[in-house]
């Protein structure tokens, strides 16, 4: 029994030592997880590294902000990009890359180094599902690239009437316009338009023989374009329409056909042996002549003298001929009197016309086979 109660005392000592002793922490344990900084593992902190020098190199951010929600097939669009330099000091180049069914109109040659540039692009849709090319940008001095993706858009066709021009623009105005003889059997018709952001490159006029751009300026917003056609001798009124962006709607124009006949300094029409309906006015001019001279030897009255004179006056612009002029071998004639005008003949040997009409630096002048045009007055023989 006593044994017994000396190894439960003995035990009871033991257990409490034991206790005791691990209550109290040993300096060369690890301190609680809770009261120290957690340790990145080495595989970890290189992938951070990695991460923090790619967005130190990326230097460039590109977006497209803009584009328009509805496009027609052979209209012209623009498309806005925002791009965010860094290095504001720093220059940098913007190139086009790729594009299906749509062509640069207008792009940025020279963009200016600065943190952030909103730039617009042009472009002309030329078939009803347009892909945008890809925007690179990429510093000057420098190779690494920053794109945008390439962006898929849908045009619509229309569906214009006969007498479309085949041109899309936000406004047209029909500034001024002229027509006079072209040969003994067509007229030519010029028209000055003013365009606003529209493909007039593709402007034509219905039914015409003969048409084409005479000359052009200004820049896309606003585009001052001088266009000719040429119409047999019948046609009396030309009829064209556009379509308005702005409106959405076509707009129609109706041209007269009307060549005046001034005087013999400024005449525009042919010979009066080349046309049967001239004829027919000069026997008029003349059977009229004729009866009030009658009648006012008959009945003395003052109006008939002054009837006589005036008609007289009118039959002399056709009988009297037009006055020769010599031209300059290897000289051009151009279809109207413009610095940019279309030329559509070249005159290899020295030639005598006719002039019709002069201006302070173009003649009008109608060739021995009856082609009318302008040439410069400095081609025109000195003698």
């Amino acid at each position: 029994m006593f044994r017994i109660l000396l190894l439960l005392v003995v035990g009871w000592l033991q257990l409490f030592a034991f206790t005791t002793i691990d209550e109290e922490p040993s300096v060369f344990d690890e301190p609680p997880a809770l009261e120290t900084p957690a340790v990145v593992p080495e595989k970890s902190l290189g992938g951070d590294e990695e991460s923090i020098e790619e967005q130190t190199e990326r230097m460039i951010y590109l977006t497209i902000e803009e584009v328009p929600k509805k496009i027609y097939v052979g209209q012209i669009f623009p498309v806005t990009i925002k791009i965010t330099s860094l290095d504001k000091y720093r220059p940098y180049i913007v190139e086009l890359k790729g594009g299906k069914n749509v062509s640069v109109v207008r792009k940025h040659d020279d963009i200016p180094a600065r943190a952030i540039n909103h730039l617009t692009y042009f472009f002309k849709a030329t078939g009803p599902t347009i892909q945008l090319p890809a925007f690179i940008v990429r510093y000057a001095d420098g190779n690494r690239e920053y794109r945008t993706e390439s962006i898929t858009l849908t045009a619509v066709r229309l569906n214009p009437p006969r007498e479309f021009s085949g041109l899309l623009a936000n406004r047209m105005e029909l500034i001024n316009y002229q027509a006079s003889s072209y040969d003994e059997n067509s007229n030519i018709l010029a028209l000055q338009l003013l365009i606003e952001y529209g493909n007039y490159d593709d402007f034509r006029l219905p039914d015409s023989m003969m048409q084409g751009i005479d000359s052009y300026e200004g820049d896309l917003n606003a585009t001052t374009l001088l266009y000719y056609g040429v119409y047999p001798l019948g046609v009396e009124q030309v009829v064209f329409s556009y379509f308005n962006l702005k409106k959405n709607r076509y707009e129609k124009f109706h041209v007269p056909i009307i060549v005046k006949r001034s005087s013999v300094s400024t005449q525009t029409n042919l010979d009066p042996q080349a046309s049967e309906f001239t004829k027919f006015k000069i026997a008029a001019t003349v059977v009229l002549i004729l009866i009030w001279l009658i009648l006012w030897l008959r009945h003395r009255g003052w109006g008939y003298p002054i009837l006589i004179v005036l008609a007289s006056a009118y039959l002399l612009t056709y009988l009297i001929p037009l006055k020769n002029v010599c031209i300059k071998a290897e000289s051009t004639v151009y279809l109207l009197p413009t610095e940019k005008s279309t030329p559509f003949m070249r005159l290899y040997e020295k030639t005598t016309a006719k002039e019709m009409n002069r201006n302070a630096s173009y003649t009008k002048i109608q060739l021995p086979n009856n082609r009318i045009g302008w040439v410069k007055n400095e081609d025109l023989c000195s003698n």
